[in-house]
């Protein structure tokens, strides 16, 4: 008996299981963009500067590109959360607000949308 070739299948099994992982990997993508998968939303710029002269801290609202979807800007004296001051800030550009403080305080500006979502728009230390 004659000794025969047994090559001549193994490209067809090997091209057969390639064509089966790249349809099952084009569904998944495919499903992951119908079933869930969101574009991430760009961030919005609202530009609030807080600056200390002496004992008086000064918020001022310089604007910004999303300022027409600003529902309030909200400035918190000592970190966000119940028992620390508070304030609210005109939501135009140019308004400004006076805190006075004898000691260094950190400020939180955070800025709550008409969609509901707030930001953070400034955080430091005075």
């Amino acid at each position: 008996m004659a000794c025969r070739d047994r090559e001549d299948g193994v490209s067809e099994v090997v091209s057969t299981i390639l064509m089966v992982a790249m349809a099952v990997i084009l569904a998944a993508i495919a499903g992951s963009m119908v079933f869930g998968m969101e574009l991430p939303e760009e961030p919005k710029t609202v530009v609030v500067t807080a600056t200390r002269s002496g004992d008086v801290i000064t918020f001022m609202n310089h604007g910004g590109m999303n300022m027409d979807r600003v529902a309030e800007i909200k400035c918190w004296i000592g970190g966000v959360g119940q028992g620390n001051d508070n304030f609210t800030i005109d939501a135009r550009a140019g308004a400004t607000e006076t805190y006075t403080s004898k000691e260094v305080v950190r400020v939180v500006v955070v800025g709550r949308f008409v969609d509901s979502e707030s930001w953070i728009v400034l955080d430091k230390t005075l």
